[in-house]
């Protein structure tokens, strides 16, 4: 399975890949993009790109602290506690690079993170802005 993950925060989307470790761990990788929510385009893009940098079978971090920086750095703030107060989360899963699972989330506060929400958006993986449409039209289903 392959993964990214979504974040809209004060009118901004926030797209990261993610990597499931040796140990199982899924973590946050390369590459870590800002996009603007208008252009849809540019977000089925980002998280095509996301999605195509996620692999089984990246090396366990020894340390967990620092890897939410490069978004941090991105939105310009200091952490993650002030980032999550005001954004909204999508995860973008696929198992076969066709068709995206896209699953909204709801905001449990910084010791919860983001849950997932039983709304479900299926898009296919055809054209970036049908695909960046899906994104912000499940974001709008994020709590």
């Amino acid at each position: 399975m392959k993964a990214a993950t979504i974040y809209e925060r004060k009118g901004k989307l926030y797209v990261h890949s993610s990597s499931k470790t040796t140990a199982g761990v899924w973590v946050i990788n390369a590459p870590v993009l800002a996009v603007e929510k208008e252009d849809t385009s540019e977000v089925g893009r980002a998280v095509r790109e996301c999605l195509a940098a996620s692999r089984e079978g990246a090396p366990h971090p020894k340390s967990f602290t620092s890897l939410f920086d490069p978004v941090l750095n991105l939105a310009g703030v200091k952490s993650f506690a002030t980032f999550v107060k005001s954004a909204i989360c999508v995860e973008a899963e696929t198992s076969d690079d066709a068709v995206v699972m896209l699953i909204s989330t709801r905001n449990e506060g910084v010791d919860d993170g983001f849950t997932p929400l039983p709304n479900k958006t299926e898009a296919a993986l055809v054209a970036d802005e049908v695909l960046g449409s899906a994104v912000v039209a499940t974001l709008a289903m994020s709590e």
